[in-house]
């Protein structure tokens, strides 16, 4: 559930600033608010020192991280980041110039080894050494009469020099300049930076040791730019200052008691409608389940919105298993959970279990759909031939419109009880009731997609529905507590724009169908790779082991695929068609009290 929050307001003489900063840190449940602007130098310049250690803890290899001496202070761990991003920047030019060079002495080989400055002196002695390189048949394009010396050529390019004592000698041919250069130099200068890189890499090394003292730094600098911030952001009035946040209602006796010691004056109210009030979120051990999913998409609903952890937990496993669609690939899943859970025990607990929710929803759909890695046999052994429901069967082509015809059940139950939960929310106002009639819509709808999409009968119930959808619009939609009648004419006038979004919800329920084409697609792909499996055969020892491989490549893609699936389609209907229709705008501030970071 969102916990709710109170406002307060602490007003305290401007030389308590200090005093009332770190206090209302150590207590750590005061999410501040600014009043004025924050920004100055030291704010501008703390963000800069932040930013570079973060980029400096981000390139350090984790076991560094773990084995790193715990004895320097703040500022050391501030000058070994700048350090080893100077020392970074040096390597990358280093190896950018070795890379040039190695690039040139490739190209140089084609004339061996020599020295540029011969030429040049030759030059001035008047002998000019002019080098080309073409198309074998292109060596008839030059006069016999001049001295030419083939340096080395492969099968359709010879390089070669024109030793001449004139300057303006004709040859048309693209000419290839003397480089400044010899290989015997820049071999010379590539071992002399490699070395020099060696070193750096090396003091690179040695700052990784010193990756907890940078990472301390980095609590340290935190601390004191939220201080910072915290203080930039009090309100000022002569010598008042006073500051402005938000707490939970649980923890205001806290600071109403501190205040009274300290004999802050404070104010301890309800928000008003408009304030940005931030978002705590107080989990069961059911919702808890579902956080990683939501860590992970990054989204916070709104102060006044609703906590949906519960709701997107069921229906999320059930798009999940039919995304998936193979009881096969989730026995993959349970064992991979299992061993992750067993050998990984930085993984958090309610990880494994939403895996371990995830994997057993996906086996018992496989289960009564008969997919088993696409292996139609399978789902005919005695005990797994008692899960399959008929009707559902993946082998029978009847099944596809009973699954589809279940997506759209699923996609109306979850679709009308958002506007039920929207409509409580509501309540006692009489716009609830508007909500009720939205909730008539998504049915209404459920029975005309069937009739579009699936050729049935269209029932009567359904204009029953769709007239009680107008009639709760026109009546309630517009009430805004004004008096009934005034009510009546915003709904009256607003029926054109809630018909096309009424059209929206239409998309809405198709769109559920992604649940059956996606588990169909993972299906024909699984039982293509079988098929190439089956065409090669497992009569030799060759032959199954190319067979083996298929299998585990394709079978490996397939749920690669399907993962990738879950992650757009299944979040997608919790997270847009559901949210939509629950007027979630996933707008929230994360609840972040101030508090005073210790290193």
């Amino acid at each position: 559930m969102i916990v709710r929050m109170k406002r307060v307001t602490i007003v305290i003489k401007s030389s308590w600033m200090d005093d009332v900063l770190n206090t209302i840190g150590e207590i750590g449940v005061v999410h501040l608010q600014p009043v004025t602007p924050t920004e100055n130098n030291t704010i501008a310049e703390l963000k800069e020192k932040i930013q570079l250690m973060e980029k400096a803890v981000s390139i350090i290899p984790e076991k560094f991280v773990k084995d790193s001496p715990p004895s320097f202070n703040g500022e050391d761990g501030f000058i070994f980041a700048r350090q080893l991003l100077g020392f970074v920047e040096e390597v990358k030019h280093l190896k950018e110039e070795i890379g040039v060079l190695e690039i040139e002495c490739e190209r140089l080989k084609v004339w061996g080894r020599f020295d540029p400055e011969e030429i040049h002196r030759l030059k001035e002695a008047g002998i000019l050494i002019r080098l080309f390189g073409c198309h074998k048949k292109e060596l008839r394009k030059i006069s016999e009469k001049l001295n030419i010396n083939i340096i080395s050529g492969d099968k359709s390019t010879i390089y070669f020099a024109v030793i001449s004592k004139e300057k303006d000698l004709n040859i048309p041919l693209e000419e290839i300049e003397v480089p400044i250069s010899g290989m015997d130099e820049i071999e010379s200068m590539i071992k002399e930076k490699s070395v020099h890189l060696q070193h750096k890499q090396n003091e690179m090394s040695n700052l990784y040791d010193k990756s907890l003292a940078i990472e301390r730094a980095l609590i340290k600098y935190r601390g004191a730019l939220d201080y910072e911030e915290a203080k930039a952001g009090m309100g000022k009035e002569d010598n008042i200052s006073y500051l402005q946040g938000f707490c939970p209602e649980s923890a205001t006796e806290s600071v109403r008691e501190m205040a009274g010691k300290k004999g802050w004056a404070v104010l301890i109210e309800d928000p008003l409608h408009d304030d940005p009030v931030p978002t705590l979120l107080k989990h069961s051990r059911w919702t808890r389940i579902f956080q990683p999913v939501m860590n992970f998409i990054g989204v916070t609903p709104g102060y006044r919105e609703f906590d949906t952890n519960g709701i997107f937990l069921i229906f999320f496993s059930i798009f999940f298993a039919m995304i998936i669609g193979d009881g096969g690939y989730g026995a993959v899943f349970l064992i991979a959970t299992y061993i992750a859970g067993r050998f990984y025990k930085n993984i958090s607990g309610e990880k494994i279990i939403l895996f371990y929710l995830l994997s057993a929803t996906t086996i018992i759909w496989g289960g009564v759909t008969g997919m088993w890695f696409g292996v139609e046999s399978i789902s005919r052994l005695p005990v797994l031939n008692g899960l399959v429901i008929p009707s559902l069967y993946s082998y029978t082509q009847e099944s596809e419109s009973n699954i589809i015809r279940l997506c759209f059940l699923i996609g109306a139950i979850q679709l009308s009880l958002a506007r039920i939960w929207a409509a409580v929310g509501l309540c006692p106002s009489l716009t609830a009731l508007s909500q009720t009639g939205w909730a008539a819509l998504v049915w209404g709808i459920y029975f005309i997609v069937r009739f579009l999409l699936l050729n049935e009968e269209l029932s009567i119930f359904a204009f029953f529905l769709v007239g009680y959808w107008v009639g709760m619009l026109i009546l309630f939609e517009g009430q805004r507590g004004d008096g009934f009648v005034k009510g009546l004419f915003r709904g009256m006038i607003n029926l054109p724009i809630s018909a096309v979004t009424g059209i929206g919800c239409l998309s809405d329920l198709i769109s559920y169908i992604r649940l059956f084409a996606i588990g169909l697609a993972t299906r024909e792909v699984a039982i293509a790779f079988n098929n190439m499996a089956g065409d090669i055969g497992f009569c030799e020892l060759k032959s199954i082991i190319i067979a083996i491989c298929i299998l585990i490549f394709g079978h490996t893609i397939n749920i690669l695929l399907g993962a990738m699936s879950v992650l757009v389609h299944g979040i997608r209907l919790n997270l847009l068609e559901f949210s939509n229709h629950l007027n979630i705008q996933w707008s929230g501030i994360t609840y972040r009290p101030f508090k005073i970071q210790r290193s």
